[in-house]
């Protein structure tokens, strides 16, 4: 990356998480959806992307490869997430609620995410480090250089 956004934190997430597929293989492996075959076909991702993406994702430290092996077959990984994997979750969480309000044709088909501790929806909301709820208009973004 180069030039002007070089310093942007927004640029190089995603420099890092915004090709296609990203995000999806992401919230896949969060729910539980860790070896390739099945994150190929719960995605329906060409092979090729799928590789490359996971790959990118093990070298940046946002996904672990765990080795396995079934009897008789070679040695393959299950992909897991990382703590700047898991810190990516509250984004996911926070997408899946814009989507909610804002794609009226994909809010009747998606269930909202859940608190796993007592199953009651979840709502992403934004805080200063003082407590105060923070609306989109509170918020200041710097300018990077």
């Amino acid at each position: 990356m180069t030039g002007p956004q070089t310093t942007c934190p927004i640029a190089a997430s995603l420099e890092l998480l915004g090709e296609k597929w990203t995000l999806l293989i992401l919230r896949d492996i969060h729910r539980g959806i860790c070896r390739f075959s099945d994150l190929e076909e719960s995605l329906g991702c060409p092979r090729s992307v799928l590789s490359a993406r996971l790959r990118k994702l093990v070298e940046h430290d946002i996904l672990r490869a765990e080795p396995y092996r079934e009897p008789g077959r070679r040695q393959r990984h299950a992909y897991t997430l990382s703590t700047k994997g898991r810190d990516l979750v509250l984004v996911l969480a926070a997408l899946q609620q814009w989507g909610l309000k804002h794609l009226p044709d994909v809010a009747p088909i998606a269930p909202e995410p859940v608190h796993l501790g007592c199953g009651s929806p979840i709502e992403a909301r934004l805080s200063c480090r003082q407590g105060h709820h923070v609306d989109a208009e509170d918020v200041g973004l710097p300018k990077w250089s």
